[in-house]
């Protein structure tokens, strides 16, 4: 999707002038003076700060590369709920960082226990 203020990139495919391992994030922000890298992860255990981490780090060399290439400051911002609801610390900093007011912490929770619910129950009725 694009406007004159931003381009949303998702399951895109970033060229750059490195092989890097890394360079398909799930949502990237394009705008005229930064690009945001986001990527989400729905982890089965409750070690949700280090799948944030784990985030973070799985992207810096794209991060590195749009900076030097774009000539724009990059951001990777992960985006971390647990099957069973948990969050790390730093969630709500990224959230603001992205601007996002209109969803709560709490709705995404009950999204990703919902989601959990209905897979459980697909997978208990099939067996």
């Amino acid at each position: 999707h694009r406007n004159q203020m931003v381009k949303i990139l998702w399951d895109f495919r970033i060229q750059t002038d490195k092989v890097l391992m890394h360079n398909t994030p799930d949502i990237m922000l394009v705008e005229r003076n930064k690009v945001t890298i986001i990527d989400i992860t729905i982890p089965g255990d409750s070690r949700v700060d280090e799948k944030e981490q784990e985030k973070i780090a799985k992207y810096q060399d794209l991060n590195i590369e749009i900076q030097r290439l774009w000539h724009k400051p990059a951001v990777v911002i992960p985006v971390v709920i647990g099957t069973l609801g948990a969050i790390p610390k730093a969630l709500e900093l990224h959230l603001k960082q992205l601007k996002i007011d209109k969803i709560t912490i709490s709705q995404m929770q009950k999204a990703a226990l919902l989601g959990s619910a209905r897979i459980l129950r697909k997978y208990i009725t099939t067996s």
